[in-house]
């Protein structure tokens, strides 16, 4: 990295460590050696012909190493290891379990490691290589980080098979006029994006419960309390089992919710790491078809 930005600073920012730290190591590899790896000038660092040689056999080793990997991997036919995932809480307790299942089908001796964090915590585990890869609030991609799939997820009411709005396919914000309502907070992602809709309107719900875990909200709604309002995704899993109906909101206020799943593009992906992001890509597709039938 020094070789390529030509100073230890810039090195140092994009691996995320200390200056001093980078230049200990190349002190000491030039020590060991015997001989200078850099020219040290005033406008940063060059090569000597000794560290243009050193880093040739580095890339080369490097290589011959990578293509050992991936040749053991399809000797054994196992793609042991572990996966890491850093996700959001509206895709780590419903998409992300199905997926898995599937993967342990294909890798049975894979151990996957699921942390859920808050969107921006997420962005910087996988800016910092510390994950495979993330999903999280949507963002921008970079030189680092790589966006593969995007999925908007519309926000709208939650109710009981039983309650009137069930039978809508659509519903504005007068249909809730004078019920009790059952809101996530402003600490949540989409309490955040409904407040702001909200704002948009002039309009003050005066919820009757507010909570920042979406597992509370759905519960308080199955007990008859009154009518909440979420993702499309939140509750992808009730509705598929019949436990609780999704009726999207027609304001264009109320925007969709971005989401992304992405991945440090100097991380190499295991087998079973780039079978699980084909996958969640897969779901993400589907998911984005059903949301365009719903809003036709």
């Amino acid at each position: 990295m020094v070789a390529q930005t030509g100073s230890i600073r810039q090195a140092a920012t994009a691996l995320n460590v200390s200056p001093s730290a980078v230049n200990r190591q190349i002190l000491a590899v030039e020590e060991e050696m015997e001989t200078p790896l850099f020219h040290r000038h005033s406008s940063g660092l060059t090569l000597t012909t000794a560290g243009e040689l050193l880093l040739a056999a580095i890339i080369s080793g490097k290589r011959d190493f990578e293509l050992f990997q991936s040749r053991l991997d399809r000797l054994s036919g196992l793609h042991g290891g572990a996966v890491e995932i850093a996700a959001i809480e509206a895709v780590s307790d419903r998409l992300i379990p199905d997926i898995l299942s599937d993967v342990t089908k294909q890798h049975p001796r894979v151990e996957f490691k699921l942390q859920t964090l808050d969107f921006k915590a997420i962005w910087q585990a996988v800016s910092r290589n510390e994950v495979d890869f993330g999903i999280s609030l949507a963002g921008k991609s970079s030189r680092q980080v790589r966006i593969v799939s995007t999925l908007q997820a519309a926000i709208g009411f939650v109710v009981r098979p039983d309650h009137p709005l069930a039978q809508r396919d659509h519903a504005r914000l007068n249909h809730v006029f004078g019920s009790k309502l059952i809101l996530p907070d402003s600490t949540l992602a989409v309490g955040a994006a409904i407040q702001e809709g909200l704002a948009q309107h002039n309009v003050n719900l005066h919820p009757t419960f507010t909570s920042n875990r979406i597992a509370s909200i759905k519960a308080l709604i199955r007990s008859g309390l009154g009518v909440g309002m979420l993702t499309q995704m939140d509750v992808m899993n009730e509705v598929k089992a019949g436990e609780l109906c999704f009726v999207p909101l027609t304001e264009s206020g109320i925007r969709p919710l971005g989401f992304c799943l992405f991945y440090n593009t100097q991380r190499r992906l295991s087998a079973a790491a780039q079978t699980t992001l084909d996958l969640i890509t897969e779901n993400f597709h589907a998911l984005a078809e059903q949301n365009a039938e719903v809003a036709s």
